[in-house]
């Protein structure tokens, strides 16, 4: 979706609400009177019990987004359809299915555009990527996460950037761009990849026809370029992050968060991206002014770089501080305890705690900040016993004890526990002896492996089973294939990206379709055409023979065997007073002329039975003075012998005379 110029201002309202009180959801900047309204809504208990709703039945999860912003929205959804309380709106988005719908929409606007603030992406393009592609000259894999891509745009003009750099080595390097959203309806216009000119007006025209082709009146995303973009459903605020990006694309997102959900996202970050990575944020945003987790690269187009240190030196810094704030350790044996977990902070995607021999927690890394909620300023140099992570794990604590008298290995498996956000994890948890150089004992680490996803499969998977059960023999074989395909696409991207390239053949199909349908109607027009000329011939033939009729002195007239009149020329309607076209498409009896038909419709009769000719004398006139009529009746035969109609002629009688045959 391009950006409107109301989104645009709804998204500056959003970044001056940076600067408001998250807590209270009184925005500063918002307006005369918005201000207030938002501080009284938001601690309305009613407008909470909304959240919680939305939470619960349709797992849109607004509670830790900045309130004057989301006051706002809320309301402006509530107005479009009419409802001014809270209460009532609940009540609204039971009766009507799809209204959740709309109220997300209203909620997540998607302000994007190709190479929004093209100084921003200069610098990516300049500075950034070329030193990307260059350090990844041996792997040959580059892979970036835009994360809240919307419909697309983003990930689009990342794509861009790279083929450009790559030009003739593109086939050289496994590109992957991950775009994420929470919003399917956008996702969609994202996979189809088809924008409108107005949505290019920044793409350069050249970028345009490189990377673009026409459809209709709108562009589609070239299939070689499409092929880099896997988008799919993704919920920073409580989904897993993905590992091991080379570039983050979160722009002007965190702006709609409250700071204690900035801060815990922000560490989701540092895990994502790899050593040396970077973070492109967008100018509203200010929450890495002072961040010790990255470095400015650019500050003004917020784009920087993710600190990093070697692994044993970051350990021992941690445990130096620990000391300072517990002195429960030596630096000998921080050094020690350093030296064998400085490789697991960084190469292990589980949450890593590392306790010393006092209990005193000395590791804590970005898993684990993000699996227990707890910022590791929060928890390194506290005792374990004291976080409450120790007893939320059902028999952690006893297992720790153990691991620690017996110095031996211990799991947990398959255990769950309850998260602030409302939701569960289920993890699987290991826990290991750690030694110093002299075998003793210096420390007891704990990994934490989320299992939730499986979890998750294996409940859906169970409720298909219950589902599947009830069934008819031809439906259970069906639901069957279902399951199977649906494992085999979540195994794999590259099954989803063939799937796309088959969609895209059958479009061309359908494009083929189309102009065999044009051609079809090409024919058909020059048949029309022919059609009406031979039309206009025909009517220029029957003009030509009603004008010979015409002009033939003698009264003509035809009849078909029926005895309908069929032809009826100008002396007729002299002789008879009957207009031609009174006459043509009547019966002959039925014709206005009542002393020509009482006589010649017998003989008309008798002519067409017997298929021989006579001739009526003393016919009268349409009027009673005047001479006498001889009326010719010739049967009119096909090249066949088929009687087609009879011919009758008439002339005046000058002899007077008045009798008939």
């Amino acid at each position: 979706m391009s950006a409107g110029g109301d989104e645009e201002q709804q998204e500056l309202e959003d970044a001056e609400d940076d600067t408001a009180s998250d807590g209270d959801g009184a925005a500063a900047g918002s307006g005369d009177g918005v201000a207030a309204v938002s501080a009284a809504d938001a601690a309305d208990p009613k407008f909470i019990a909304l959240l919680e709703k939305l939470h619960t039945e349709h797992n849109f999860d607004f509670r830790q987004y900045k309130r004057a912003s989301l006051l706002r929205r809320v309301r402006q959804r509530m107005t479009q359809v009419r409802v001014d309380r809270f209460d009532t709106y609940m009540t609204y988005l039971d009766r009507h299915a799809d209204e959740h719908i709309a109220l997300l929409n209203a909620v997540l606007i998607n302000v994007t555009r190709f190479f929004r603030d093209p100084d921003a992406w200069n610098v990516l393009r300049e500075g950034i990527l070329p030193r990307l592609i260059e350090s990844a000259s041996t792997t040959h894999a580059l892979r970036f996460w835009s994360a809240g891509c919307s419909s697309g745009e983003e990930a689009y003009s990342l794509a861009i950037l790279v083929a450009e750099i790559l030009r003739a080595r593109r086939d050289d390097y496994d590109v992957k761009i991950y775009a994420t959203d929470i919003d399917d309806d956008a996702l969609a216009t994202a996979r189809a990849g088809l924008y409108r000119l107005d949505a290019l007006k920044e793409v350069a025209p050249e970028l345009v026809d490189r990377y673009f082709m026409a459809d209709g009146q709108a562009f589609r995303v070239r299939r070689e370029l499409r092929k880099w973009c896997i988008f799919g459903r993704h919920d920073l605020t409580q989904d897993a992050p993905l590992a091991h990006v080379d570039v983050l694309v979160c722009r002007n997102v965190l702006i709609y968060f409250d700071s204690t959900l900035q801060s815990r996202i922000v560490p989701r970050f540092q895990y994502a991206i790899r050593p040396e990575g970077y973070l492109f944020l967008g100018r509203s945003e200010s929450m890495l002014a002072s961040s010790q987790r990255f470095v400015p690269v650019d500050f003004k187009w917020r784009i920087f770089q993710r600190l990093e240190l070697n692994p044993a030196e970051a350990v021992s810094t941690t445990i130096v501080d620990t000391q300072a704030r517990a002195a429960r350790t030596t630096r000998t044996d921080a050094t020690q305890l350093a030296a064998r977990i400085g490789g697991i902070l960084e190469n292990v995607p589980a949450g890593i705690i590392v306790i010393d021999p006092a209990e005193t927690i000395v590791v804590w890394n970005p898993m684990a900040e993000h699996m227990f909620e707890v910022p590791a300023d929060n928890a390194l140099g506290r005792k374990f016993r004291d976080l409450d992570i120790s007893y939320r794990i059902d028999g952690l604590r006893a297992r720790l004890e153990e691991v620690r008298t017996t110095q031996m290995h211990s799991q947990i498996q398959d255990v769950a526990f309850g998260r602030r956000a409302g939701d569960t994890m289920h993890v699987n948890v290991r826990i290991a002896p750690l030694y110093d150089d002299r075998r003793r004992l210096s420390g007891v680490m704990i990994a934490v492996n989320d299992m939730s996803t499986y979890w998750q499969l294996r409940d859906e998977l169970d409720r298909l089973g219950e589902q599947s059960a009830t069934a008819n023999e031809e439906l259970q074989s069906t639901n069957e294939e279902l399951e199977t395909t649906n494992e085999e696409l979540q195994s794999t991207n590259e099954e989803l990206e063939t799937t796309n390239e088959e969609l895209q053949s059958t479009n061309e199909e359908l494009e083929t379709t189309v102009e065999e349908l044009q051609s079809t109607n090409t024919e058909l027009t020059a048949l029309n055409t022919e059609l009406e000329r031979r039309t206009a011939e025909l009517r220029r033939a029957e003009a030509f023979e009603l004008s010979v009729l015409n002009a033939v002195q003698q009264a003509i007239f035809v009849v078909d065997p029926t005895l309908v009149v069929t032809h009826w020329n100008a002396a007729a309607t002299q002789l008879w007073d009957v207009p031609m076209n009174a006459a043509v498409g009547r019966e002959f009896a039925r014709l206005p002329a009542a002393r020509l038909t009482r006589v010649a419709s017998e003989a008309l009769q008798r002519v067409v039975a017997t298929r021989a000719p006579e001739r009526l004398t003393g016919l009268p006139r349409a009027r009673p003075d005047g001479d006498g009529i001889t009326l010719e009746l010739i049967p009119v035969l096909a090249v066949d012998g088929e009687l087609v109609g009879v011919l009758g002629t008439a002339v005046t009688d000058r002899s007077g005379d008045r009798r008939t045959a």
